[in-house]
């Protein structure tokens, strides 16, 4: 059986979602405390060992989305719980009216050593551009209702949700489309964290480029290829600037073979 189905990777960290419970066993968890990093949050309100969580979580059916270094160190993980399926409904045969699956963000944490780099926002734009609905959460504390709504894009519920027509008192939601759109904005914002090997590569091509060193074929080709990969998801800027170092290196002033 699968137990893991990697959605993105980015130099030595890996966006997966854990399919099997068993994959938690192999995950290597750091347990923060006062003078040590690591994941801290349950472990300190509820005295709950996180394997014993991220296990149950998987056996509850949620979705269980982490992101893990080579070393299948755990650096953040997502729980997601579906509340609604996917529905579309056609009245008198014409209009049709589609309602997204909606999901719960039970919760979410980061390493302690890694947080406020844009990882966390990675690997939730991550989550939600794999699952494709409407995403509610309800924040416990002020701090995280503001990274919610100015890092995330939530807005706060103001009237029934869902095919269902349920309310969510309290609640901060983000839609489908935003939750699409975020990715793209992420790799945007985050390309150092996005694409890592492509950053590096630019930077050392444009370098060697603007000092007259010779660059072989190989590296221009793997330019080429990681450029490809990511049309789109890059700022304007960026995009252009790439494009244009590959427009010097495709003539072949310093390539060399």
């Amino acid at each position: 059986m699968q137990q893991t189905e990697v959605i993105h990777k980015a130099g030595d960290m890996s966006y997966e979602l854990l399919i099997s419970a068993n994959a938690v066993d192999n995950l290597n968890i750091d347990v923060g405390t006062g003078d040590r990093d690591g994941f801290i949050y349950f472990h300190q309100k509820f005295g709950m060992p996180y394997k014993f969580l991220l296990r149950k979580s998987i056996e509850s059916g949620h979705f269980l989305f982490v992101s893990v270094s080579d070393n299948n160190k755990l650096i953040g993980f997502a729980r997601f719980e579906k509340l609604e399926e996917h529905t579309e409904k056609e009245i008198k045969g014409k209009m049709k009216i589609v309602t997204p699956s909606l999901f719960l963000l039970r919760s979410m944490e980061i390493h302690s050593a890694f947080r406020n780099c844009g990882i966390g926002r990675v690997l939730f734009s991550t989550a939600v551009y794999y699952l494709k609905g409407n995403v509610l959460t309800i924040p416990d504390n002020p701090e995280a209702a503001s990274f919610f709504r100015k890092k995330l894009g939530f807005s706060d519920v103001t009237g029934p949700v869902g095919s269902s027509g349920q309310k969510y008192e309290g609640h901060l939601m983000l839609t489908y489309p935003k939750a699409v759109t975020l990715w793209h904005e992420i790799a945007r914002k985050y390309p150092r964290i996005v694409y890592p090997e492509l950053v590096d590569l630019y930077e050392s091509l444009k370098f060697r480029h603007s000092m007259g060193k010779a660059i072989s074929c190989n590296d221009i080709s793997r330019f080429e290829i990681l450029l490809a990969g990511c049309s789109g998801m890059l700022s304007d800027a960026m995009q252009e600037d790439m494009q244009y170092l590959m427009a010097k290196l495709r003539k072949g002033v310093s390539c060399k073979a």
